[in-house]
């Protein structure tokens, strides 16, 4: 701070402290005057072609046909949400959702191609088949019966200050519409002609002879995408912007305290309609309801009538019209459903590879949207669901979800048990939303529907999000056509099993069949499939599946089947008998020569879900790991003396220490003893037993130094164009120093040089054996999408495609210098030659990490 800004500030203090404080200045008067808004900014597609995109994203920007396909699609879908029932536009979203995570397995994309013909025709394809399908699909409606909507009994238009004498009758025609319709629209008011607006035929109208415009755009993510109104502008000047609405709720008495100076969080309104009716030019404004509502909980959304005289706008009557619910966090007293919730969520885990960043937004504030919505105005989708004929489609999409979960659960033993922790939690938490419901006031019938529908998307969200669909995905039933469900929205443990024929020798032995069956099915496999036999998804043995019976197990080393087959990450079955606490099966294994040193490999590729996926990308796991963990101590001692101290890496008996620390099958005396065994040092582990990874496959490698795990693979990083500026530095000033610079940089480039930034800040070390603790100098840059932006001071560098060696960063665990030398250590091992410089690239979308990037040559090739 200069030296004339601290006297001053210092002699405010002194006096504040003796009491005599200079008087508060007052405040400058409040500007109400309507502005006007920055055009909304338009993408090539309906999502921004930059930064780091999925395959498929790539091609629909890589076509000009093909993006406008795509926004004009996307804008569809959001404009028939609108226009469709609660619910309705709750099972389009969720289709849509299904539909866009299907574009990539029926339209492959050759990976490395900046543009595939073939893809992008087979997209084309698709696309316009899907916009004929939702034409067909939303012309299929179902008339309302009479009888009160479901938004009378969460709105109502309760007049708030009368300043004409029509005021009156207007808030009884617009809840009389209300309780008809809902939303209420000036269009169905009597005596009135539309001019333009929100519900009017166009945007813009010529109202005695001036060019009036209500400005309706696309709200986005934040808005659910609604079609929301931003302003009125007449012959080119604004007359009433996000704020006019709000100022005049701010002169109310006792109007809620809101905060905001904007109608919404987005600043526009859910509706503006500009209307002629008894020889007036009226204009009406309703803020949001619901979820979007700009309200505090416990306060109102407000609708205000202006005349609109000429160029000016005049008050006349300010309506109440939505009370947010009063209620704090809903979910905090639902601890059943809270563990169902946690439970699919680890089932699920990772967002799809397919999903691009704004999808995985987009779902997650579509959730948050629905998921209160269901919560907290259950009546919505109860009456939509009655009243439009939509139990059809939602009892269809829970049979298609439920036989989704249990074929999920038919791949291996982890998602059975998952399965079966799952199922029980369904009829408690049904009962739990219902007395939720009723709480709220809900009758039997509609809590009971209303929980149904909570269930029924929480569990269908979950289940839709572990793999991608491989078939084209059809819309759903359509208004008024019936369903015979097969299951129950919340069914039994054991009711999805019921009737149903298992067809192979990993399924029956999944599902505890006793050993004749089994016999059979052994019987018949080696047969009819060769050496084939026994395989399960992924080609996983039968072995690993059987683990939870001796019998069965021996049955199937009787008849030849190897000891020590894998799956697709090298879990065997003697890994899943020790993490599944089987001893009878562990010894089993160990008598017919079990490797009790085989290890897991680290797969980022393999695995449908979380649990899956979680097992593959963990890498380096022995089955004495595991035991240590899960198993109980006689069975860990079984692995102790068939041999299984043996070192793998370094760290490796620390880590079967701690494991053991947190095993709650161990009591406090066996673990004291078993201590003594394990947290030893270890014998190295035969040179017949170390395995080998050649990272060139692509798999990732766990590399273990100082004992320290490094997740470490190969890849290319593309040509790419850097611009920013050398720091010269110390290591102890480097990141205050380099947290400073990557600021310059960036604004340099954005606003001053008016670059595309194409990328995360990456940092270039040129000369890493150069670097000391005295002298650093690295090359601080953003990615940029063109040349053309040369700016003093700053450099414009093309970096050419290089090979790299790539690991994240641990700051809890290590320090730069030792990452370096570990990848450094890696390369070698590897046979790769490392060059003498390096990458830092500040990952921070999604989680923020940094990932370090080693140059290196590969003499094999």
């Amino acid at each position: 701070m200069p030296a004339r800004a601290v006297v001053p500030y210092a002699l405010i203090l002194t006096g504040v402290l003796a009491g005599c404080a200079a008087p508060v200045p007052p405040k400058p008067p409040v500007d109400t005057t309507p502005k006007l808004r920055q055009p909304v900014v338009q993408t090539r597609a309906s999502f921004a072609c930059e930064g780091a995109l999925p395959k498929v994203h790539r091609q629909i920007c890589a076509d000009d046909g093909l993006a406008q396909l795509d926004r004009t699609l996307v804008h569809r879908q959001h404009q028939l949400k609108q226009q469709l029932d609660w619910m309705g536009g709750m099972l389009l979203a969720a289709n849509h959702r299904q539909w866009l995570l299907s574009r990539g397995e029926l339209c492959p994309v050759n990976e490395g191609q900046a543009r595939d013909e073939q893809a992008i025709a087979c997209l084309s394809a698709l696309y316009r088949q899907r916009a004929r399908q939702m034409d067909e699909w939303a012309s299929s409606r179902v008339p309302a019966p009479a009888g009160q909507n479901a938004w009378a009994s969460y709105a109502e238009y309760r007049l708030v200050d009368d300043r004409d004498s029509s005021c009156q009758t207007l808030e009884r025609e617009l809840n009389q519409d209300l309780q008809r319709h809902g939303m209420p629209s000036p269009a169905r008011l009597p005596e009135v002609q539309m001019l333009a607006g929100s519900n009017a035929d166009s945007g813009s109208a010529s109202v005695g002879g001036q060019q009036v415009e209500v400005e309706l755009y696309n709200a986005g993510v934040f808005a659910g995408y609604q079609t929301r109104a931003r302003g009125l502008v007449v012959n080119g000047q604004p007359l009433l912007d996000d704020a006019t609405l709000a100022f005049w709720v701010a002169e109310q008495p006792n109007y809620g305290g809101r905060a905001h100076a904007a109608s919404s969080q987005t600043g526009d309104y859910g509706a503006i309609d500009v209307f002629h009716r008894q020889g007036r030019n009226l204009v009406l404004v309703n803020e949001t309801w619901g979820f979007h509502s700009p309200a505090a909980r416990g306060e109102s959304a407000y609708a205000g009538l202006y005349a609109l005289n000429g160029s000016s706008l005049q008050r006349l009557c300010l309506y109440q019209s939505y009370l947010t619910p009063p209620r704090t966090n809903t979910l905090a007293g639902l601890s059943i459903y809270s563990q169902l919730q946690a439970e699919l969520d680890v089932m699920v885990g990772s967002p799809l590879a397919g999903m691009a960043q704004h999808e995985r937004r987009d779902n997650f504030q579509d959730w948050k949207e629905t998921q209160w919505t269901l919560l907290n105005l259950p009546l919505l989708g109860v009456d939509s669901l009655q009243r439009h004929g939509r139990e059809g489609a939602v009892r269809q999409r829970h049979d298609q979800v439920l036989e989704s979960l249990f074929q999920w659960t038919e791949r291996n033993p982890q998602n059975k048990q998952a399965y079966r922790r799952l199922l029980p939690l369904l009829q408690p938490t049904m009962d739990e939303l219902r007395r939720l419901y009723i709480g709220q006031g809900l009758n039997e019938a509609d809590a009971v529907s209303a929980a149904q529908l909570l269930l029924h998307e929480t569990l269908a969200r979950a289940v839709e999000s572990l793999a991608a669909p491989t078939q084209p995905v059809s819309l759903p039933l359509a208004a008024g056509v019936s369903w015979q469900p097969r299951y129950a929205i919340a069914p039994a443990p054991g009711d999805l099993e019921r009737g149903r024929q298992f067809a192979t020798l990993y399924s029956v032995l999944l599902n505890d069949a006793p050993a004749h069956v089994v016999a059979d099915f052994i019987h018949y496999e080696k047969g009819a499939l060769g050496e084939r036999w026994g395989s399960g998804p992924d080609n996983s043995p039968a072995t690993l599946a059987a683990v939870g019976r001796a019998d069965n197990l021996r049955l199937l080393l009787e008849a030849g089947m190897p000891v020590d087959l894998a799956n697709g990450w090298g879990k065997t079955a003697l890994m899943s008998a020790a993490e599944q606490n089987q001893l009878d099966s562990l010894r089993l294994l160990l008598q017919r020569g079990a490797n009790v040193h085989a290890r897991t490999q680290l797969r980022t590729d393999t695995g449908v879900g979380g649990i899956e996926q979680g097992q593959a990308r963990q890498g380096g796991q022995t089955a004495l790991l595991l035991a240590a963990q899960n198993a109980r101590a006689e069975l860990i001692e079984e692995l102790v003396q068939a041999g299984a101290l043996r070192q793998a890496w370094e760290g490796y008996d620390r880590q079967v220490c701690q494991a053991l620390n947190g095993n709650t099958l161990v009591d406090e005396a066996a673990r004291s003893r078993l201590q003594s065994t394990l947290c030893g040092n270890y014998a190295p582990l035969p040179v017949a037993e170390r395995q080998k990874l050649d990272i060139r496959s692509g798999q990732t490698m766990l590399f273990v130094a100082d004992g320290v795990d490094y997740r470490v693979s190969l890849h290319q990083r593309a040509p790419t164009l850097l611009f920013g500026r050398v720091l010269q530095t110390s290591a102890a000033r480097l990141e205050k120093q380099m947290r400073a610079m990557a600021l310059r940089v960036g604004t340099a480039a954005a606003h001053r040089a008016k670059l595309q930034l194409a990328g995360p800040l990456t940092l270039h070390i040129e000369n890493m054996a150069g670097q000391t603790a005295d002298a650093t100098r690295l090359y601080v840059s953003y990615p940029v999408a063109s040349n053309r932006g040369n700016l003093g001071g700053y450099h414009l560098v093309e970096h050419p495609a290089v090979t790299v060696l790539s690991t994240s960063f641990d700051g809890a665990h290590n320090d730069p210098a030792s990452t370096w030398r570990a990848l450094h250590q890696a390369a070698l091992e590897q046979g790769l030659q490392p060059a003498n410089q390096g990458y830092v690239v500040m990952h921070t979308r999604g989680q923020r990490l940094a990932e370090y990037q080693l140059v290196v040559t590969d003499p094999a090739r």
